[in-house]
């Protein structure tokens, strides 16, 4: 815990105190900030209040004093609700206005980690609640300058070169006429990232045709279809370095198993790409001008373009997500569909942007690239260059 840094940040945001509560490990975000082993055993309510100024306070159960050993904080110990509740009124009586996690209708709910009824208590002792989610994004999204070197010099290549002999697969199968399935492709990729010394958290997805337009599809050894002639082919995959908190890249790409993309096809792919790459205008032109842009603008500069092009209810998720050491991860969320996120895109964050068509039962296509903002805000493409056009995977002309 940098509790110096913690301090700035609650100064500038204007609270008297950032109150990260937990029972049973309900509040994940305390435990990352405060740094907990995840072995700790825990079964008692406990809080930490790190004030903008002064030493932070501990408050424990008598018979676990021990849960947070490795806080530095003054200590102080309950055993009874009545002691919880004295201890905490003396403490809200001290800092009112409180940071928590808690979002306000719940807008940012990977910021919603305290429950309904604590949040009750606390105002019914007296304290302001601010969100802090604005806190959360700056200690835990902001990337250092040896995950920003390690990500865009290292990982986003990589990923972007396995996503190309993942098509040169499917090609050179099919020019073999060998029998050749989604899972295939899916085994390949993993094998690809282990040979590259990379991880993911989950298998990567490929789909064809209607499977796709599933956003979330993903084949199995049990569940999975073949590729044909013909098929329309969606490929999402992420990955992260071998290394400690290294960070994900996350790339979708498009190929057609043909030597020409049908017209419908491009065209849909089209609208995508133009909303992709409106949302990386408005990034680039907020921070080219210094001026602030948030998450919730960034998706509706995206999902403009494919709504005045027709098909808006057809693109039935966010626009993109923080990227951080987790795939999701706890910076601001390009989001005004599924969420609301108002919180400001921060320089040394990254984020993805991916938006898609789905057609039920008959075609899904998606075009995502992770934005990586520097530290002098300059807007960044790891994995460029990026995808203009549906790969023809059996074209006679060069594509790669």
């Amino acid at each position: 815990m940098n509790l110096s840094n913690i301090q700035t940040l609650l100064k500038h945001i204007g609270v008297d105190a950032w109150f990260l509560y937990d029972f049973r490990g309900s509040n994940s975000i305390a435990w990352d900030i405060l740094s907990i082993p995840p072995a700790t055993h825990c079964t008692r309510r406990w809080a930490v209040i790190i004030p903008a100024k002064g030493q932070p306070i501990k408050l424990v159960h008598a018979i676990e004093n021990f849960t947070l050993e490795c806080v530095h904080a003054r200590e102080i110990q309950y055993s009874n609700r009545h002691q919880w509740l004295s201890e905490l009124e003396n403490i809200i009586k001290q800092y009112p206005n409180i940071a928590l996690e808690y979002s306000p209708n719940n807008d940012i709910p990977t910021a919603s980690k305290v429950d309904g009824g604590t949040v009750e208590l606390l105002r019914l002792l007296g304290a302001n609640l601010h969100s802090s989610a604005d806190i959360i994004q700056h200690i835990q999204a902001v990337w250092s300058p040896e995950q920003m070197e390690e990500n865009c010099n290292e990982t986003a290549p990589k990923l972007r070169s396995i996503m190309m002999e993942a098509f040169l697969f499917i090609r050179d199968s099919i020019f073999a006429e060998k029998h050749i399935t989604e899972f295939d492709v899916q085994k390949l990729i993993l094998e690809l990232f282990e040979q590259n010394d990379l991880l993911t958290d989950h298998p990567p997805i490929v789909a064809i045709g209607k499977n796709a337009a599933s956003p979330h599809y993903g084949p199995t050894e049990e569940l999975h279809s073949p590729i044909h002639l013909g098929d329309v082919v969606l490929i999402d995959m992420w990955a992260t370095a071998n290394t400690p908190k290294s960070t994900f890249a996350d790339i979708t790409w498009m190929g057609y198993v043909g030597e020409n993309v049908p017209e419908r096809v491009q065209k849909l792919f089209s609208i995508i790409a133009e909303g992709r790459d409106a949302a990386v205008e408005l990034v680039n032109q907020r921070f080219t001008e210094g001026q602030p842009v948030y998450g919730y603008e960034v998706d509706d500069a995206c999902r403009k373009v494919i709504t005045d092009a027709g098909y808006g209810t057809y693109f039935i998720h966010r626009t993109g997500h923080s990227i951080t050491h987790e795939i999701h991860g706890s910076g601001a969320n390009i989001d005004n569909f599924e969420t609301c996120d108002r919180r400001q895109i921060l320089p040394n964050t990254s984020f993805s942007i991916e938006p898609g068509i789905y057609i039920t039962d008959s075609i899904g296509l998606r075009t995502e690239i992770d934005v990586v903002i520097s530290e002098n805000g300059e807007v960044l493409i790891p994995s460029e260059p990026i995808q203009r056009k549906v790969l023809p995977l059996l074209a006679t002309d060069s594509i790669w």
